[in-house]
């Protein structure tokens, strides 16, 4: 804007000293400068107009294409037809006659007559006899190999298991005699115990696994005490007096049968000895009890029975 104004300034002083020049006369001594005109301003309008128009069209397209599922064909072949034939019957076919006279081998027969007279003749198979089965409840003939049977309800316990003769032998004495001796007993956990009045006294551990241990019994009232002062479960009780010293002197037989589950009861055990064990009945527990010994009577197998003497 400001060259155009300059130039414009110039062109109008030019003309004006050109005017005068021609006609001195008629140019005045003092001359007042044109008044400027105010030139147009001038807009600049950009012509062109850049528009970018972006369009994304990122869409992607998941085709999912199903896989044919694999069926199985299972082609069953149909087993044999079984076809019944029939069963031919027989017919009387006549032989065809053999008119020509047969030839006899003189030296065959002989060698078959001569055999035949040579052989032995096996004796018919003998079939052994069956064992006589026993009836359950009936005493059997075991027994009868030992001189004397054993007394009152220990002879019907022991007719009637033939196993006992091997297990525990006869009973012992010319004639055997039965003992009526004092006793108590206790349950436990995992089994229990009873003692035996002596000399000496005894004290058999049964476990619930069929074995038994036998120790003395070595309690002294006057110097044991009567417990250890152990605190129980709940509804359990811990052994006092010779019960309770074999229970805490011997870790196996405390961990063997637990804590004992009532008082000791106490009664009138009848007993009996035999070669190798032996049977005694606890009335207070309502059982016959068969004690079988191993080698030196300190421990062995034990089973009951329910029974009186």
């Amino acid at each position: 804007m400001r060259s155009r104004f300059g130039l414009w300034h110039y062109l109008v002083v030019a003309l004006g000293l050109s005017l005068a020049a021609c006609n001195p006369a008629s140019v005045p001594e003092t001359a007042d400068l044109p008044t400027l005109a105010a030139l147009p301003s001038v807009t600049l309008t950009p012509t062109s107009t850049i528009t970018l128009t972006v369009t994304a069209s990122l869409t992607p397209t998941i085709t999912l294409t199903s896989q044919p599922s694999e069926t199985a064909t299972f082609t069953v072949t149909p087993s044999a037809t079984i076809t019944e034939t029939a069963t031919p019957t027989a017919t009387n076919t006549p032989l065809p006659t053999d008119t020509a006279e047969p030839t006899v081998d003189n030296e065959g027969v002989s060698a078959l007559v001569q055999l035949a007279l040579n052989a032995t003749i096996l004796p018919q198979t003998v079939q052994p006899v069956p064992a006589a089965v026993t009836p359950v409840g009936v005493a059997t003939t075991a027994a009868t190999s030992c001189p004397f049977p054993p007394s009152g309800g220990f002879g019907v316990v022991y007719l009637n298991d033939p196993t006992l003769t091997q297990q525990i032998g006869c009973p012992v004495g010319n004639p055997p005699l039965t003992a009526s001796v004092a006793s108590a007993s206790q349950v436990y956990e995992r089994g229990e115990m009873f003692w035996l009045t002596g000399p000496p006294g005894v004290i058999y551990v049964l476990f619930n696994t069929g074995r038994f241990q036998r120790y003395d019994d070595t309690y002294n009232s006057a110097s044991d005490p009567i417990s250890g002062g152990e605190t129980p479960p709940s509804g359990l009780l811990e052994p006092i007096r010779g019960f309770g010293k074999v229970w805490r002197s011997f870790p196996d037989v405390r961990n063997g049968l637990g804590w004992a589950l009532q008082e000791e009861s106490g009664g009138q055990a009848t007993t009996q000895q035999f070669d190798r064990g032996v049977m005694l009945h606890l009335p207070q527990r309502g059982l016959i009890i068969i004690l079988v010994n191993d080698a030196g009577g300190l421990s062995g197998g034990w089973r009951s029975l329910s029974g009186s003497f």
